[in-house]
C-alpha cells in the first residue's frame, strides 16, 4: 500500500513539473514572437502611402496627411513620434533600409533577427510653388 502511494506521488510530481516546463516554454517563446509581428503590422499601416525623409536607425517620413512622423528606438522600445506611441517593448536594436523603393524594418531581440517589408515609399520632395505653376492654375483675364 505504501509502495503504490509513493509510486503514484512520484508520477504526479513528475507530470506536474513536466506540465509547468511545457507551459513556460510555450508561453515564453510564443509571446516574444507574436508582439513583434503585431508591431510590424501597425508600422505597415502607419507608413502606407508615405514619402521618406531619413532612413537608418530612425525612419522619418511624411505621412498621408503631410505630417512629419518617425519610428525609432527609445530605451529598448519601438516608438512612433510625435505623440510617443510605444509599439513594441524589449527590443535590442532596430534599423530601417530601402531597397528599390521598398522600406524594410530590421529588429533584433535576444540575438534573434527579424526583417519586415513595411511599404513602398519614394523620397520626399517639397513642392516648389513658382509663378509659372500659379499662372497655370489661375487663368489670366
Amino acid at each position: 500500500m505504501l509502495l503504490s502511494l509513493s509510486i503514484t506521488l512520484i508520477i504526479i510530481l513528475s507530470l506536474t513539473s513536466f506540465f509547468h516546463l511545457v507551459q513556460y516554454a510555450y508561453t515564453h517563446h510564443t509571446q516574444n514572437d507574436e508582439d513583434i509581428y503585431i508591431a510590424a503590422k501597425q508600422c505597415t499601416q502607419y507608413t502606407l502611402g508615405c514619402e521618406y525623409l531619413e532612413v537608418g536607425d530612425t525612419f522619418r517620413y511624411m505621412n498621408f496627411d503631410e505630417e512629419e512622423t518617425s519610428l525609432q528606438l527609445d530605451q529598448k522600445r519601438l516608438v512612433k513620434k510625435p505623440g510617443f506611441e510605444i509599439l513594441l517593448f524589449d527590443i535590442d536594436d532596430i534599423s530601417f533600409s530601402i531597397d528599390n523603393d521598398f522600406v524594410y524594418m530590421h529588429i533584433t531581440r535576444e540575438h534573434q533577427n527579424y526583417t519586415f517589408l513595411l511599404t513602398y515609399a519614394t523620397m520626399y520632395q517639397e513642392a516648389e510653388e513658382t509663378d509659372e505653376n500659379i499662372s497655370e492654375i489661375i487663368p489670366e483675364s
